[in-house]
């Protein structure tokens, strides 16, 4: 008595252009309600597992995941935020990976690994045994359409798995074959554990 069929029907053919891991579906109204809701299942999530100190959220600088007032304080625009400030305890952001304005590391190493290690750091400086998800969107929309270094994604995808970070993608820009491929980390060979989509599935 939860569903009706045309969702049903919907879920089912979602599940098969989807990530190979995820088969699970709940429609919501917007972009803004699916970050919501991403939220509240990542710490239910870690709840279940026997961890609920886990809930806190981290995000990037110049990304856009809605103006819900959480999905506000994943938003890593500033410009959204002094109007309704302060904002709730228990997000942060880190870095863009803009290959334009992120700063070449001094070795000569990557600049894509280089930005992926800033969750690293920010997860440490957290305490992992806190720290609920990332979310991000494969290619920044609102912020710039700033897409990745090659190397950037996979780096994050080690991250999470290592400190038990479950990878959000937003794929509201990215989603339904805007990138070329049917979901943006598709470009990047990884799945993320949650995704999150809204426009297209609309137009």
């Amino acid at each position: 008595g939860g569903t009706n069929r045309p969702a049903i029907e919907l879920a089912e053919r979602l599940a098969k252009i989807s990530y190979p891991d995820i088969n699970n579906f709940y429609f919501t109204s917007g972009g803004g309600e699916s970050t919501d809701s991403n939220f509240k299942l990542a710490r239910s999530y870690w709840k279940v597992k026997g961890k609920p100190e886990k809930t806190k959220v981290i995000s990037r600088i110049w990304g856009y995941h809605g103006v819900t007032f959480a999905a506000m304080c994943a938003t890593g625009i500033s410009g959204y935020w002094p109007a309704f400030e302060p904002r709730m305890p228990g997000f942060s952001h880190i870095p863009s990976p803009d290959p334009y304005h992120y700063p070449m590391p001094e070795d000569g190493s990557s600049q894509g690994i280089a930005a992926a290690n800033e969750l690293e750091k920010a997860i440490l400086a957290e305490g992992p045994e806190t720290v609920a998800m990332f979310i991000a969107e494969p290619v920044q929309g609102a912020g710039g359409v700033i897409v990745p270094q090659a190397d950037y994604f996979k780096r994050i995808r080690e991250i999470c798995d290592k400190y038990e970070v479950l990878l959000v993608s937003d794929e509201v820009i990215t989603g339904f074959g805007r990138t070329g491929k049917m979901f943006g980390l598709q470009h990047y060979g990884i799945q993320p554990d949650l995704m999150q989509f809204a426009k297209s599935i609309t137009s």
